[in-house]
């Protein structure tokens, strides 16, 4: 993009993304907008056939956002010179402002006749495109103004939204990854690859990028969200609640921060935090049956077992079709000594998620204490040969598997 400064006339090839994009050459300072335009109003007195006054009449009005004052400064522009490109990719860019992305299309193909090698113009039109809802096309175009132009952080970024929403992931992280590279200190590029990167599964590389955001200062609540669940996933739990605590602070009506801060204290057995959470949580959100569902684990675990079998109740109550209510239900009943109660819970369970491992042991268990070994046996002869048991525990319940075999000879 070239800026033309001389007597009251200022010709900008104004892109949609001039600001991130231009690489003007030095010269004198542009006027604030409304300053610009009481100059370029006043040299329009002497020279009202000028088109490039026009123009840049269309530009100080665009910037101050009075779009529909530019559209008719920029289509004066041309009717003086029906070859300005500048012109018409400036209008493109007003139209585009308000939504008449058709009558964008039209301006910017002109100008792109008129001057085909532009690299702005194409920029231009990716937008329009974007608008008309041709993502694809907008991708290809996004393309061609970094072929043309050089590579450009903003644009990567605006092309990987389009690839993502074009279900392009991989391209999406890629386009993310050179925005990162090309500006690595812009926490916001940060935050977008470090997102695409937890959606892919690629935890470490997605903790890095986020955690550069966190020293960038870019992060929102849910992000700090994002990055707790990923430290959770990696077992670092205070890590994680201390991401959820600044989830919380920036967004403290949020149920589902509080309900991830409750079971994160749990897990470090900051057990009255972790009930104070929860219930924030069920109070914020009163049909949440997972936050009910783990204040009712909280509450077990403080021996409150009448107020965790209401949590579950009212869990139950709310959503009747997630297992882990049932099979946590089924807990309390055993530790209750209530066990005749406790395998219909792990029986419905089972019948929602038939590998719901946990819940079969804990029918098993509950079975051996009824004296009906067999039965017990089985479910435990189930679990291992459906490959359910993770590695780590199959010797364990292989040697609890014998013992009720032995109970039952």
């Amino acid at each position: 993009m070239r800026a033309f400064w001389g007597w009251l006339v200022l010709c900008l090839a104004a892109g949609l993304f001039a600001a991130e994009i231009a690489r003007a050459a030095p010269g004198p300072a542009v006027p604030p907008p409304k300053a610009l335009e009481e100059q370029v109003r006043a040299a329009l007195k002497a020279q009202p056939r000028e088109p490039r006054l026009w123009n840049n009449l269309g530009v100080s009005l665009r910037r101050q956002g009075r779009n529909a004052e530019a559209i008719s400064a920029y289509r004066q522009a041309v009717r003086l010179d029906s070859k300005y490109a500048d012109a018409y990719s400036n209008l493109a860019v007003a139209l585009t402002a308000i939504g008449r992305h058709d009558e964008a299309l039209g301006a910017i193909r002109t100008a792109l006749k008129l001057d085909r090698d532009n690299p702005v113009y194409r920029l231009n039109l990716a937008t329009v495109y974007e608008g008309l809802g041709r993502d694809g096309e907008a991708a290809i175009e996004y393309r061609a103004y970094l072929q043309r132009a050089g590579e450009s952080a903003a644009v990567y970024e605006r092309l990987a939204k389009i690839q993502q929403k074009l279900g392009r992931n991989a391209q999406a992280r890629t386009s993310r990854q050179k925005a990162v590279d090309l500006e690595p200190e812009n926490g916001a590029y940060r935050l977008a690859y470090g997102q695409a990167l937890a959606a892919a599964g690629q935890d470490f590389a997605a903790i890095a990028q986020l955690e550069a955001a966190v020293r960038l200062k870019a992060m929102d609540a849910r992000s700090w969200l994002l990055l707790a669940t990923l430290y959770n996933g990696q077992q670092q739990t205070d890590a994680a609640a201390a991401a959820l605590r600044e989830a919380a602070a920036l967004d403290p009506g949020s149920a589902r921060v509080q309900n991830d801060l409750g079971v994160t204290l749990s897990k470090l057995k900051l057990t009255d935090q972790a009930a104070e959470a929860l219930n924030r949580a069920v109070t914020l959100a009163p049909s949440y049956a997972e936050a009910w569902s783990n204040l009712g684990v909280v509450l077990r675990g403080q021996g409150k077992m009448n107020e965790a079998e209401q949590a579950y109740q009212r869990a139950l109550g709310i959503e009747s079709r997630l297992p882990q209510i049932y099979n946590n239900l089924g807990v309390l009943y055993l530790e209750s000594e209530r066990v005749q109660e406790a395998v219909p819970q792990f029986q419905q369970a089972l019948v929602l998620e038939p590998g719901y491992w946990e819940a079969r042991r804990n029918l098993a268990m509950a079975l051996g204490r009824l004296g009906k070994w067999g039965a017990a046996a089985d479910q435990l002869k189930l679990a291992l040969e459906a490959a359910q048991v993770p590695s780590a525990l199959i010797t364990q319940v292989q040697a609890d598997l014998q013992k009720l075999q032995e109970a039952s000879r």
